[in-house]
């Protein structure tokens, strides 16, 4: 197989950090901030306070408006890296074509033709791509509230409305009314896929960059040799890839 090699520019160096901090913003925000709710709705469920059923209530909702908030920022900075990434890229290798502008003020689809254009690869190529979409609709859905990013978010993954999809007479019937955002509860879990894949996507992306290096130190060929027995993709040395 031939390896897939772009040609690598500064904008690429700039992203070594991005993996790290989505990572970081889980592991020490987005976690303990949901725990801490949590417990405190386990003390109220407990407590023999008249007002404590009014307070748990509130507290649920606290949370459910939590981890919206969450979402919407993780797919926020997410976002600004990628532009950020293809604004670098595009700077560095078309200078003149106003795409780093399209970069700033594109949508995804447009960002998406942007990031083929500019790597000759399509974001759809990289396994992440499914849940960086559905990340996209999360953000549009959180954002904006019901509307059609809301509506197809919810055909891809209904287990975050788990308390309006399923009809209580039969758990297997999905109702066919599109849920309002308002009821969206998104697991913790989810949002830790939805962070996982923009590491995967940054880890992904370092390989093609030093696979494309030219001149590569020894060490770094001895690496490289033994992460491609590890690796559990390659990108294809040629792209077909069409934009949705």
């Amino acid at each position: 197989m031939t390896i897939f090699r772009w040609q690598n520019c500064h904008a690429d160096v700039a992203t070594a950090m991005h993996g790290i901090s989505v990572q970081s913003f889980l592991d020490d925000v987005i976690v303990p901030s949901i725990q801490v709710l949590e417990e405190k709705m386990h003390i109220l469920s407990r407590s023999d306070e008249p007002a404590a059923a009014f307070a748990l209530s509130d507290a649920g909702d606290v949370l459910r408006e939590t981890k919206m908030a969450f979402g919407l920022s993780i797919q926020s900075i997410w976002e600004r890296q990628l532009r950020g990434y293809l604004r670098g890229c595009a700077a560095a290798l078309r200078p003149h074509e106003g795409l780093a502008a399209q970069a700033e003020k594109g949508n995804w689809r447009r960002l998406r033709e942007l990031f083929l254009e500019l790597r000759g690869i399509g974001l759809e190529a990289f396994p992440s791509f499914s849940e960086l979409d559905k990340l996209h609709l999360l953000g549009n859905a959180c954002r904006h509230g019901d509307g059609p990013s809301a509506t197809e978010l919810a055909r891809h993954c209904p287990e975050l409305w788990p308390d309006y999809l399923l009809a209580p007479a039969n758990a297997n019937q999905v109702t066919a009314t599109a849920p309002p955002v308002e009821l969206m509860d998104i697991p913790l879990d989810r949002l830790r896929l939805f962070c996982a894949a923009i590491v995967t996507f940054w880890d992904d992306a370092e390989y093609i960059y030093n696979e494309s290096i030219e001149r590569k130190h020894p060490s770094l060929e001895a690496r490289l040799a033994q992460e491609r027995t590890q690796r559990s993709w390659w990108p294809a040395a040629a792209s077909d890839e069409v934009v949705r």
